[in-house]
């Protein structure tokens, strides 16, 4: 079997170890998989797939492991595809139901407390966007966060901790959480009384509030944010704009809301990967080369905790594969898109990208360089943005912007 043609996998099989061999003879056959699939030659594809199986384990090294995940994602792929070629009916089933957390990560267990102490993008990326937030309301004594989405809630813990510090007193600092439906907002709720308690126990002025987001985002959704004009109003966008992209209305519509706000900076976090192409086998790739990331970044990072690592490959990062890879439509929810993409929408709303040089760069460096994988992260910027990834691969981005007076036209 030879492998995908007008793919560039390096051939350097002399001088490797067997195991080294057969990896990169595993990328070659998924890759040449992913082309037949791509074609609808279904018959060929599940030849070529046998092949990745053999290969391929869940409880081998990285790339075994990437090729088990991904053997099962084409497998399921080629079922549903020859199923509507045969006019029959689609089982709903868990690899294309809609991925609801990013690699931020929602889940309350152990594994997740585990992952968030020990892999230090997100601490890095989320330190950033607070010290961004904290220099654009620095010496103001009500500060209004509009958070389009809660994750794990620790931006919002960092902030809290960054405004009882400053030397000037703060009259109150006033969290809005918007929610999209009546899931969301009971998480939502539940982070904030975990963030009242601890405004509480430090003293802190504070006030916190969770807004319904009706379909699709409207200016009347300006008044339910009970906005004060002595306020300095920021925002945050946690991997929230990425969500919407299956719902191009409601992502224009919450971009115009924003825009009425007017706030002082808006700060977003998003996944930096082509997760939306329309190509099949240019998704694939792009896929295959960003989750082979993590599961690096994951056997370093979590190395003696065998279980945890298990549970987020199999529970994260497996969801995330199959909804790229097997889901198509609304369901396939998981469709990032590089900071390239993002520029130019943003423009279309007049957002002026400014600069993450200051202390954003500097507390990302410094949670980097505290961290013993320090020598395997990147850290870079990307015009006036900051990049965080693994070696070489970005894997997140953190970008700031202020709307200018007038759109562009």
């Amino acid at each position: 079997m030879s492998p995908a043609q007008g793919i560039d996998v390096p051939h350097l099989l002399t001088g490797l170890t067997n195991e080294e061999s057969k990896n990169v003879e595993l990328m070659e056959y998924l890759l040449e998989c992913a082309e037949h699939v791509g074609k609808g030659k279904f018959e060929l594809a599940l030849q070529v797939l046998d092949l990745c199986t053999r290969l391929s384990s869940q409880t081998g090294n990285p790339i075994q492991r990437v090729g088990y995940y991904f053997s099962s994602a084409l497998r399921q792929r080629i079922e549903l595809q020859k199923t509507r070629r045969g006019g029959g009916l689609e089982e709903e089933d868990d690899h294309r139901k809609p991925i609801e957390s990013d690699m931020t990560v929602t889940l309350p267990d152990k594994s997740a407390m585990e992952f968030r102490t020990r892999v230090p993008f997100y601490t890095a990326s989320q330190l950033a966007a607070v010290q961004i937030l904290m220099e654009n309301v620095a010496g103001e004594k009500r500060i209004h966060v509009i958070e389009l989405r809660i994750c794990s809630g620790m931006p919002m813990i960092a902030l809290m901790q960054a405004v009882a510090s400053s030397p000037n007193s703060i009259e109150m600092l006033r969290i809005t959480a918007l929610a999209h439906d009546a899931a969301e907002e009971r998480f939502i709720r539940g982070s904030g009384r975990r963030l009242v308690g601890f405004a509480r126990g430090m003293g802190l002025p504070f006030s916190f509030n969770v807004v319904r987001i009706w379909e699709p985002p409207s200016a009347a959704h300006k008044d339910k944010l009970g906005l004060e004009p002595r306020e300095a109003t920021v925002v945050l966008a946690e991997y929230a704009l990425s969500r919407m992209v299956t719902k191009p209305n409601r992502l224009e519509a919450m971009m115009k809301l924003i825009r009425s706000i007017r706030p002082r900076v808006m700060v977003v976090i998003e996944t930096e990967a082509n997760h939306n192409a329309p190509d099949f086998g240019h998704r694939f790739v792009e896929t295959l080369f960003t989750a082979g990331a993590y599961f690096d970044c994951l056997a370093s990072c979590m190395e003696g905790n065998e279980a945890a690592r298990a549970v987020m490959e199999s529970r994260y990062l497996n969801d995330r594969i199959r909804n790229i890879l097997v889901a198509e439509g609304e369901k396939r929810v998981a469709r990032d898109v590089k900071i390239g993409v993002w520029r130019k929408y943003f423009a279309r709303f007049g957002m002026l990208e400014i600069s993450v040089r200051g202390l954003g760069l500097q507390h990302a460096n410094l949670v980097i360089r505290s961290s013993p994988f320090a020598g395997s992260c990147l850290v870079a910027l990307d015009r006036k943005s900051l990049m965080i990834g693994w070696k070489d691969m970005p894997l997140l981005f953190v970008s700031a912007w202020k709307f200018m007076k007038a759109i562009p036209h």
